[in-house]
C-alpha cells in the first residue's frame, strides 16, 4: 500500500506543479498579460482544489475511495493533456480550474484508504513515504520533466507527459487497490462496493463538536498561512531569481529543484520529531521556527547573492514541508476513531489551497507593484501569523489527544 500510494501521489504532483515550473517559458508563448493570466491559473486551481477538498473529503467517507481516486486521476490527466494543446492563457486557467476539482478527489480518499488498509504503525511509515514521494515528484518536474521538455520540444511536452502518466496511474490504482487486505483502524470503512461502509446500526458521531473540541478552526488558519508560503515560494522562486539575479529561464527552473531536495530531508526529520513528541502541534511549532528564521534572514540578504537566496528559500521551504507533513497527514489520522479521516483531511488540505489561492494571483500583483524584497517581508508576516495561531492551539490540542476516544465527542 505504501508503494502504491507513494507512486500515485508522485505522479499526481507531476500534473500539479508542471504549470508553475513551465510558467516562465509559457509567458513567452502567450504574449501580453500572460504573466497575470497564468498567475490567475494558479489561483483558480487553488480555489477549485480548496473548495473541492471540503466536498470530496465528505464524499470520501461515504463513497468507495477506490473509485474516487480513479476518477480524480483520469480527470486531472485529461486536463493536463488539454493544457499541452492550449493556444491562449485564458484557456489554460479554465483547464487549471478543472484540474483542481479533479485533484481534490485524490488526497482525502487516498488517506482514508491508507487508514483502512494499514495498521497504525504502517500508516505512520506510509504517510512519510507519500510525503517523500511528493517531493520527488516536484524534483522531477523542476529538474527533469519541464527542462527536458523545453530543450527537446517545448513546454507542451511536459503537460502531455504528466497527463498520460496520471491516466496510467489511475488504471493501475483501480486494478491494484482491491487486492490489498484491510487491516487498519478503518477496516470497516468503505473500500469497495461490498465492504467498508460503517455498520448501519452504529450511530455516526457528530462531526462539528469533534472538530471544535480539537481546535480545528484555529489549525485551519495555521494551514492557510502554511499554504500561502508553500505555493508562494515554490511557484514564484524561478521568477524571483530571474528578476533579481538575471538568471536564464532553464537555470532558474532547475535551481528551484533544490527546494524539494531539502524538503525531503525535512519530511524525514519531521517524522522523527513527531514520533518523539507524539504531539502534532508541538512538533509543527519547531518547523515554524525554521521558517521564520530563514525568511527573516532573507529580508536582509536578498539581492546580494543568488546562492544564498536559494539556500534560505530552501531552508524556509523545508520548514514549510515539515509543517505540511505533520498537519495535513498526521492530524487526520487522529480522527480515525470517529470515521472522519477523509473529512478532516479534506478540510485541512482545503486550507492549504486557500492560502495558495492568495499566493498565486496575489504574489503576481504584489511583486510587480512593490518588488521582491517587499514580497519576502510579506511572507515573513504570514509565517509570524501562522506561528501565533499555532501557539493558541497548544492547550486545546493537548487536551484533545490526551482523552480516550470515547470521551472526545462532547455529549449532546
Amino acid at each position: 500500500m505504501t508503494i502504491l500510494a507513494s507512486a500515485i501521489y508522485l505522479i499526481e504532483y507531476l500534473g500539479r506543479y508542471d504549470l508553475a515550473a513551465a510558467m516562465i517559458e509559457m509567458i513567452g508563448s502567450f504574449g501580453e498579460n500572460a504573466e497575470t493570466k497564468l498567475g490567475l491559473a494558479l489561483t483558480m486551481m487553488a480555489i477549485s482544489y480548496g473548495f473541492g477538498q471540503i466536498v470530496m473529503g465528505v464524499v470520501g467517507d461515504r463513497v468507495p475511495p477506490r473509485f474516487v481516486v480513479f476518477a480524480g486521476l483520469l480527470g486531472a490527466g485529461a486536463c493536463n493533456i488539454a493544457v499541452g494543446c492550449a493556444t491562449n492563457a485564458t484557456l489554460v486557467w479554465i483547464l487549471w480550474f478543472l484540474n483542481g476539482l479533479c485533484k481534490a478527489m485524490i488526497w482525502p480518499s487516498l488517506l482514508r484508504q491508507m487508514s483502512c488498509d494499514m495498521s497504525d504503525k504502517g500508516f505512520q511509515a506510509g504517510v512519510m513515504g507519500v510525503s517523500i514521494a511528493s517531493n520527488v515528484g516536484i524534483v522531477l518536474v523542476y529538474l527533469a520533466v519541464v527542462p527536458l521538455s523545453i530543450l527537446l520540444f517545448s513546454w507542451r511536452l511536459a503537460f502531455w507527459f504528466s497527463g498520460f502518466a496520471e491516466v496510467a496511474a489511475g488504471v493501475v490504482w483501480v486494478l491494484s487497490v482491491r487486492t490489498i487486505p484491510s487491516v487498519g483502524l478503518l477496516k470497516h470503512a468503505l473500500r469497495d462496493g461490498a465492504h467498508g461502509a460503517p455498520e448501519p446500526e452504529k450511530k455516526r458521531k457528530p462531526v462539528l463538536p469533534i472538530l471544535f473540541a480539537a481546535g480545528i478552526p484555529l489549525l485551519y488558519f495555521v494551514v492557510i498561512a502554511h499554504g500561502l508560503l508553500r505555493d508562494g515560494v515554490t511557484s514564484w522562486m524561478p521568477k524571483l531569481l530571474t528578476d533579481t539575479y538575471d538568471l536564464g529561464n532553464v537555470a532558474a527552473i532547475m535551481s528551484s529543484a533544490i527546494l524539494p531536495v531539502f524538503s525531503t530531508v525535512c519530511v524525514i526529520i519531521a517524522g522523527i520529531v513527531y514520533m518523539k513528541l507524539k504531539n502534532e502541534v508541538t512538533s509543527s511549532a519547531i518547523f515554524w521556527g525554521v521558517v521564520v528564521i530563514s525568511l527573516g534572514c532573507l529580508t536582509f540578504t536578498i539581492g546580494r547573492s543568488a546562492i544564498l537566496t536559494v539556500i534560505l528559500l530552501a531552508l524556509a521551504m523545508s520548514g514549510i514541508q515539515g509543517i505540511n507533513h505533520i498537519l495535513t497527514t498526521r492530524v487526520p489520522h487522529r480522527f480515525a476513531y470517529a470515521g472522519i479521516v477523509s473529512t478532516v483531511a479534506g478540510l485541512l488540505n482545503s486550507a492549504t489551497y486557500v492560502g495558495a489561492a492568495v499566493s498565486g494571483y496575489g504574489i503576481a500583483l504584489y511583486s510587480k507593484a512593490f518588488g521582491w524584497h517587499a514580497t519576502v517581508v510579506a511572507w515573513l508576516v504570514a509565517a509570524a501569523a501562522g506561528t501565533l495561531a499555532l501557539v493558541l492551539c497548544f492547550a486545546r490540542w493537548k487536551r484533545f489527544i490526551s482523552r480516550p476516544s470515547e470521551d472526545k465527542t462532547p455529549e449532546n
